[in-house]
């Protein structure tokens, strides 16, 4: 039975979620920006070296800034979305200046593009492409077990990630959202907030209907 731990503690309030997925491939989604007290609680839960791969939803510090710590312990894959790569390094577009840091610095494994698959065993993730909230921002979703990481594109009881609230970005936000909603959910793991199974199509809805609100 595959198992999926929220692992992330210790930083801000709004650091980013990071989730454990525990299948026959053991997968981080996402990194936070405490990677020693992510590491804590992973040690609680596996052997970090059987981590195979961090799979980034989007480049954000809040996202992004235990990478490299992450990347040294576990020795595992770093994988984002394409359109995401050229952004890393860059303050303004992960945001780091926002904590007064440098971005964080590390490599890619490899990129991540619409319609691809990641097996993990009983799981296998379905690659979204849900640009809006930053560039390359993807979403990964589980068929068979109907389970969606959203990263900041959707969030639970109606909110979404922020956005520029003019321009493509918003309607390309309004168009992830649109298909998020298309998709039929029984468990959020969404990039801030905590995890919810509670009536998630309406939730979702919400959602649509707010960042339509914006266009």
């Amino acid at each position: 039975m595959v198992e999926v731990h929220k692992v992330n503690g210790g930083g801000p309030v709004h650091e980013g979620n990071v989730y454990l997925i525990i299948d026959e491939v053991v997968a981080l989604i996402d990194a936070g920006m405490d990677a020693e007290a992510t590491m804590r609680n992973v040690e609680k839960l596996i052997d970090p070296a059987k981590i195979e791969f961090i799979i980034l939803t989007h480049c954000h510090h809040d996202h992004t800034a235990g990478v490299p710590a992450l990347k040294a312990a576990t020795g595992a894959k770093v994988l984002i979305g394409e359109g995401e790569v050229c952004d890393l390094g860059d303050d303004i577009a992960t945001g780091s200046y926002q904590y007064g840091e440098d971005p964080a610095e590390f490599g890619i494994d490899g990129t991540l593009e619409e319609g691809d698959v990641i097996n993990l065993g009983e799981w296998a993730l379905s690659v979204i492409r849900t640009p809006g909230h930053s560039p390359g921002s993807i979403s990964l979703y589980e068929p068979r077990a109907k389970v969606l990481f959203s990263g900041d594109t959707l969030l639970p009881h109606g909110n979404i990630g922020r956005t520029r609230r003019s321009g493509e970005m918003v309607r390309e936000l309004v168009r992830s959202v649109e298909r998020l909603a298309s998709l039929e959910v029984r468990v959020l793991y969404p990039g801030h907030m905590e995890p919810t199974d509670e009536v998630v199509g309406e939730q979702i809805k919400t959602s649509l209907e707010f960042a339509r609100s914006i266009h």
